[in-house]
C-alpha cells in the first residue's frame, strides 16, 4: 500500500473501497482536515492550511456511516470508527480502513483533548467512495463553543464585501447563502445603501464562494431556496435606509427605515438566482408576477414545505399592512413558471416585521410586530395563519402578560421544541410598540403555543447567576438541536442603561449601544411550574469583541454561522461601521457523549 503523508494542519486519512456489502481489500483515499485557529478577542483570520494541528488535540477520532445498496435493491448502513493519536499523526500514518464502496458516506471527525473531552468537531456528508484511489474530501474542524473564523486555501474566509442586514437561507445541502444587505454606510449623514453581493458558505469546506450578483441591491430581502438544486428566490427588500430620529439623544423605531417609504423598495420586485457552478447571473422575474406582501418594506416571510408565506409590512403609502399572501409551488419560478398566489389572508392586526414559526402542516405562528393606533396589547401578540388567520389567547404570569413592553416590532424568535400540535420558542429583543425609544425594555420569555386550543402560554426565563439573556433590534435567534438556541447581539440604545453597560463598552456620544455578546441556552424538559421562571441552562457565552447588529445568522449541521453586521448607526465614528466578519459557532450535538467518543 502506498504510504500516506501527514502535514500538521492537514491530517490525511485513508479510505478503503469495497464492492457491494462485503469488505474489500484496503484501497487508499484521502480526507484532508483543515483546522481553524483563534487569535485575540473576537474572530481574527485563521491559520488554515498553515500545517499546524490545534495544540489541545491529543487524539483524532473518525466515525463513518456508509449507505449501501444490497442485491435485493434495498439499502443498508455500515458504520466504522478509527482512532489516531497525535503522535501517530506526527509520524505521518493514519489508515482508516475497510470503508466500502458507496455513493453516500457520512463522516464525522472529533478532536479530543487531554482530559478526554471533544474540543473540535467537523462533518462531511454524501461523500463518494470509489474502488481504488479516491479524490480528497475536506472536513472543516472548528472548536466547540468558540467563534472560529471561516476560511481555507480553497475559498474565501469572509464575505465578499462588508455588510449588515443581509438576507440568509439554508439550502438542502446544508450550505448557507447570504445575499444583499447594507453595503455602504455614510457615517456623516447616517445613510446606508443596498448591495448586490451573494456569498454561499459550505460547512463541509469551511469557506465561502462568491455567487452571481443580484440584479438590484436589497436590504433585508426575503431569500428562500427553491427547486432541488441551488436556486434562490429573492423578493423585496429596501434600496436604502437612513438613521432618523425625533430626539437627538434617543434611539427610536425610525432608526433603520427608509427616509421615504414610497421610494424604498428595489425597482425589481423579485428575481431568481442560480448558484450552480458555471451558470450565469441572477434573472429578474416577469413583471406581471405578483408576489403579494413580499414586496412590502419590513414584511416577513417563511419557507414551508410547498409554499412561501409573506406577512405584513409597510405599503408605499406608509400604512402597516394586515394581510398575508401564500405563494404555492415556488419551484415553478425557477423554471420560468409563475407559481400560484392564493387570495390574500386578512390578519387580525397590522404587523411590521413579525417573527414567523411553523407547524408541520404549514400552519404559521405570527408573533409580534402588531401595530395599532391605540397601541398593541398581549391579546394582539400572536395569531395562527392557515387558510385564515385566528388570534391566539395569551395566558401566563400577570407581570409578563401585562407588561406594556411585551409587544415588539422585529422580535427575535427561535423554536426549541415542536410536535404536530405544540410549538415552544424563545422570544427576545425588538422594539416595544408602546414606547419605541429603546430595545432595552423588551422582555425575554418563553412561549408555548397549542394549535388545537389556539392558546399561547408565556413563561418568564432565568439563567444562572446574574446572566441576562437579551437581544436588541436586529439581533440573532438561531434554533439548535437538543432544545437549544443561540440568542443575542442587536442594537439597543444610545444611552446604555446600567444593566447593559457591560454589553455596550463603546456607548459614547458618537456611537450606539449594540450588544457584543450572544448566548447558547438550553430549555429544560419538562418546563416546570408555569407561575415560576423557567430555569435555562447556559451552554456557551460567546463574546464578539465588538458591538454588532444586523448580523446574518443561520443554523449549520453542527451549530450556527454568523456573518457581517454593523457596529453603529451614528455619525462621527472613526471605526469601520460595516463588517465582513464570518465565523462559525460549533456546538456539540446533544445526543453525543464526549467521554464515550474520546475513550
Amino acid at each position: 500500500m502506498p504510504s500516506l503523508r501527514s502535514v500538521a494542519a492537514i491530517a490525511v486519512l485513508t479510505a478503503v473501497a469495497g464492492c457491494g456489502t462485503e469488505p474489500a481489500p484496503p484501497s487508499p483515499g484521502a480526507v484532508s482536515l483543515w483546522f481553524s485557529s483563534l487569535t485575540g478577542s473576537g474572530c481574527a483570520p485563521t491559520g488554515n492550511g498553515k500545517k499546524q494541528l490545534p495544540a489541545d488535540v491529543e487524539t483524532l477520532v473518525a466515525r463513518w456511516t456508509a449507505t449501501l445498496l444490497t442485491k435485493a435493491g434495498t439499502s443498508e448502513k455500515k458504520t466504522g470508527t478509527q482512532v489516531a493519536a497525535k503522535s501517530a499523526l506526527a509520524a505521518g500514518v493514519w489508515d482508516v480502513n475497510n470503508i466500502p464502496v458507496t455513493d453516500s458516506l457520512d463522516l464525522d471527525v472529533y478532536g479530543c483533548s487531554k482530559d478526554k473531552q471533544v474540543a473540535w468537531i467537523g462533518r462531511n456528508t454524501g461523500l463518494k467512495v470509489e474502488e481504488g484511489p479516491s479524490q480528497p474530501a475536506r472536513i472543516f474542524l472548528a472548536p466547540i463553543g468558540k467563534l472560529a473564523c471561516t476560511g481555507s486555501p480553497a475559498g474565501e474566509a469572509r464575505l465578499g464585501e462588508p455588510r449588515s442586514l443581509a438576507g440568509s437561507a439554508v439550502l438542502s445541502s446544508g450550505e448557507v447563502v447570504i445575499a444583499g444587505g447594507v453595503s455602504t454606510w455614510n457615517k456623516d449623514t447616517g445613510e446606508g445603501t443596498a448591495g448586490k453581493k451573494v456569498d454561499s458558505y459550505d460547512p463541509r469546506l469551511g469557506h465561502f464562494r462568491a455567487g452571481p450578483d443580484l440584479t438590484v441591491g436589497r436590504i433585508l430581502p426575503h431569500i428562500h431556496a427553491i427547486g432541488a438544486g441551488r436556486q434562490l428566490l429573492v423578493v423585496g427588500g429596501m434600496a436604502s435606509i437612513k438613521r432618523l430620529s425625533t430626539d437627538g439623544d434617543k434611539f427610536v423605531l425610525q432608526t433603520l427605515v427608509p427616509d421615504k417609504i414610497e421610494t424604498a423598495a428595489p425597482a425589481i420586485k423579485g428575481e431568481v438566482v442560480d448558484l450552480t457552478a458555471g451558470t450565469g447571473s441572477a434573472k429578474a422575474l416577469k413583471a406581471d408576477i405578483n408576489l403579494g406582501a413580499g414586496v412590502y418594506v419590513l414584511s416577513s416571510s417563511i419557507r414551508l414545505d410547498k409554499s412561501i408565506l409573506f406577512v405584513g409590512g409597510v405599503a408605499p403609502a406608509g400604512e402597516a399592512q394586515s394581510v398575508a399572501h401564500r405563494l404555492n409551488n415556488p419551484e415553478e419560478l425557477g423554471s420560468g413558471g409563475n407559481g400560484k398566489l392564493d387570495p390574500p389572508i386578512d390578519l387580525n392586526s397590522p404587523r411590521v416585521r413579525p417573527a414567523l414559526l411553523s407547524f408541520a402542516d404549514g400552519t404559521v405562528i405570527a408573533w409580534g410586530g402588531a401595530v395599532k393606533k391605540a397601541g398593541a396589547k398581549a391579546a394582539d401578540q400572536g395569531e395562527l395563519i392557515g387558510a385564515t388567520a385566528t388570534p391566539l389567547s395569551v395566558t401566563g404570569p400577570a407581570a409578563l402578560v401585562d407588561d406594556e413592553h411585551l409587544v415588539t416590532i422585529a422580535p427575535v424568535a427561535a423554536a426549541v421544541a415542536r410536535t404536530d400540535d405544540v410549538l415552544t420558542f424563545l422570544v427576545a429583543g425588538g422594539v416595544p410598540v408602546k414606547d419605541p425609544v429603546s430595545a432595552a425594555k423588551a422582555p425575554t420569555y418563553l412561549v408555548t403555543v397549542t394549535k388545537s386550543s389556539k392558546t399561547a402560554e408565556l413563561r418568564a426565563v432565568a439563567l444562572p447567576g446574574d446572566t441576562k439573556l437579551r437581544a436588541g433590534l436586529f439581533g440573532v435567534g438561531v434554533p439548535l438541536d437538543g432544545r437549544r438556541a443561540l440568542i443575542g447581539l442587536g442594537l439597543v440604545d444610545l444611552a446604555a442603561p446600567a444593566d447593559l453597560a457591560g454589553h455596550c463598552p463603546k456607548a459614547v456620544p458618537t456611537s450606539d449601544c449594540a450588544i457584543d455578546s450572544a448566548w447558547v441556552v438550553q430549555v429544560p424538559d419538562p418546563l416546570g411550574p408555569a407561575d415560576q421562571p423557567t430555569q435555562l441552562s447556559l451552554v456557551h457565552a460567546v463574546g464578539f469583541g465588538e458591538p454588532r447588529f444586523g448580523v446574518a445568522a443561520a443554523p449549520l449541521p453542527l451549530g450556527a454561522l454568523v456573518a457581517g453586521g454593523q457596529a453603529s448607526t451614528r455619525s462621527g465614528s472613526t471605526a469601520l461601521v460595516l463588517d465582513d466578519m464570518a465565523a462559525v459557532l460549533t456546538v456539540l450535538p446533544s445526543s453525543l457523549d464526549p467521554k464515550t467518543i474520546c475513550n
